[in-house]
């Protein structure tokens, strides 16, 4: 029984994966942008929940004030456009994202 739950899970998140993929790594082709946003992140919010909020209202309404990403950057790429997924499917593309690339797995 509890090998079937944790198949059910495995596949839960695999699914998840794939929509990371389809939804973010299409634009965001290289894995060092999502490590970089990650620690910028990390750095401003500290904890999971204040990460995730942060991330979750900057995509809703994305603007210069909100973003971690030094000005530069900003200047160079643009803001970044309005997320059209869901709130229930930016919540789980958030959490997909955290999971592959939080901090704490990364500190010595």
């Amino acid at each position: 029984m509890v090998k079937i739950i944790l198949l059910i899970c495995l596949m839960f998140f695999l699914l998840q994966s794939d929509a990371f993929e389809q939804n973010c790594v299409k634009c965001h082709v290289n894995e060092f942008q999502f490590s970089m946003f990650m620690r910028k992140y990390t750095l401003k919010y500290s904890s999971q929940r204040a990460i995730k909020e942060a991330v979750y209202r900057y995509l809703k309404n994305p603007q210069y004030e909100k973003s971690v990403l030094p000005y530069g950057y900003l200047k160079r790429f643009g803001i970044k456009k309005k997320s059209l997924l869901s709130d229930e499917e930016l919540e789980k593309m958030i959490d997909v994202y955290y999971e592959k690339y939080n901090m704490k797995d990364r500190i010595y």
